[in-house]
C-alpha cells in the first residue's frame, strides 16, 4: 500500500490504479477556504478495491454490502483531523457512467468530507442543502 501525505490529505492507495494526491488536496483546500475552517485541518484518505469497504459498512452501519465511499468524523482534541475517508475504486468505476475516473473519485471524495462536516442527506431539507454544496465545490474545482 502506498501512503502519501500532502498538507491537506494523509492518502493511503491500496489499488494498483495511479491517482495523484492533488485531485484530492484541492478539494480539501478550497473547502477549508469556504467553510472556514482551521487552516491545518486535514483529511486521511483510503482507496481500496478489495472488500475492506463492506465489512466497515456492515460493521458499523449495519449493511452487509459494497458502498462507493464511506466517512467517519474525528474528535481528537488538538488534532486537526476532519475524519477518514475510504473509497472503493471498484464501485466508482462501475457507477461513473460518462465521467472519467478521477472525476467519479473527486465527486465522492467531496460527498464524504462534507459529511464529514455534518452535511446529510437523510432528511429532504438537509439533502438540498448538501447537494447545492456538492454543485457549487464542484464547479469550483
Amino acid at each position: 500500500m502506498n501512503t502519501q501525505k500532502e498538507n491537506s490529505v494523509q492518502f493511503s492507495n491500496g489499488t494498483d490504479l495511479k491517482i495523484p494526491i492533488q485531485l484530492f488536496t484541492k478539494i480539501v483546500d478550497l473547502i477549508i477556504e469556504h467553510e472556514k475552517l482551521d487552516s491545518d485541518s486535514f483529511v486521511s484518505l483510503k482507496l481500496c478495491s478489495d472488500d475492506s469497504i463492506k465489512k466497515l459498512n456492515k460493521k458499523y452501519l449495519g449493511r452487509d454490502e459494497f458502498t462507493d465511499v464511506i466517512s467517519f468524523k474525528a474528535d481528537i482534541p488538538n488534532i486537526p483531523l476532519l475524519g477518514d475517508i475510504i473509497i472503493d475504486s471498484n464501485v466508482a468505476a462501475s457507477q461513473k457512467e460518462d465521467r472519467s475516473l478521477n472525476s467519479e473519485l473527486q465527486i465522492l471524495f467531496l460527498h464524504g468530507l462534507l459529511h464529514l462536516l455534518d452535511y446529510d442527506h437523510l432528511e429532504k431539507d438537509d439533502a438540498i442543502i448538501m447537494r447545492s454544496k456538492e454543485k457549487k465545490y464542484l464547479k469550483l474545482i
